[in-house]
């Protein structure tokens, strides 16, 4: 299974994909979206180009392909196109996951990304603010 970039015209396709699997989030056409096909789509995650910072957000294996190495797979994948940092919020039970792909836990926030961790937290999401750099 090959992971690659969505052109811009086929990111309805990933948005489709997380509909089905009421997933929260949509891509739209600024994000860089990836995916992992068989022949369809079973995953997806997308890159966002946020005011300060690059976000990696919106990561979902369809339930019958976990456990197969595919979200490490499509992020690595992600990750290997930039240089600069990758932020992400991860649920606390998936932490030692974003861990063993080099992520670290971060106390401080570009000012965006501070207000929308702030935000989710408020709503109740066991996440934990990630950072990864090249």
């Amino acid at each position: 299974m090959n992971v690659e970039r969505l052109e811009q015209i086929a990111i309805p396709l990933a948005n489709k994909f997380y509909q089905a699997h009421n997933v929260r989030g949509r891509a739209n056409k600024q994000d860089e979206v990836w995916v992992v096909k068989n022949p369809s789509i079973i995953a997806a995650c997308r890159i966002q180009n946020r005011v300060d910072a690059l976000f990696l957000s919106t990561l979902y294996v369809d339930e019958k392909w976990r456990g197969k190495g595919i979200a490490k797979q499509i992020i690595l994948a992600a990750l290997s196109q930039h240089t600069q940092p990758v932020f992400t919020f991860a649920y606390a039970h998936l932490e030692a996951f974003y861990q063993a792909i080099h992520f670290r836990c971060v106390d401080t926030l570009p000012e965006e990304l501070a207000y929308m961790f702030k935000a989710y937290r408020q709503q109740g999401r066991d996440i934990i603010a990630m950072k990864y750099q090249a």
